[in-house]
């Protein structure tokens, strides 16, 4: 199985060592919406696709099969996110890049677990198809 850690010496940090700085925003709820993304390619799918290309697709599919999914360094999650997404999130935060991304080091696998555990399953790991009809359930 593919690993999380990135190799750079001190870059992951534990959990136990990490605090938001004052003033975080709902961040369950604002990690939800991007995840949500309505369109395909858009949010939790997104994510997918980019571990997929990283080679971290089962990093991130765990997560969602997990009780409590492990943080990541700081690195993984840059790679992760899009540019656009970090922006965002930093904008929204009005917190420096460095601050954002120590945070979701431990929110973002925490979001995923959350995302993924409200969508429908198929069958156990296989979620629903986008044009699926939801009255042939």
């Amino acid at each position: 199985m593919t690993t999380a850690y990135s190799g750079v010496a001190g870059s992951f940090e534990r959990a136990s060592a990490l605090s938001p700085p004052a003033g975080p925003p709902e961040w369950a709820a604002y990690l939800e919406a991007l995840l949500a993304g309505g369109e395909p390619r858009n949010g939790y799918e997104a994510l997918l696709h980019r571990a997929a290309d990283i080679g971290l697709y089962d990093v991130v599919r765990s997560w969602g099969m997990t009780d409590t999914p492990m943080p990541i360094d700081k690195m993984t999650t840059r790679l992760l996110l899009p540019a656009e997404m970090l922006a965002a999130i930093t904008r929204e935060t009005a917190w420096s890049e460095d601050e954002t991304l120590t945070v979701l080091t431990t929110e973002l696998p925490l979001a995923v677990r959350r995302h993924s555990t409200r969508q429908r399953f198929n069958r156990f790991g296989h979620t629903g198809c986008h044009g699926e009809d939801p009255v042939r359930r």
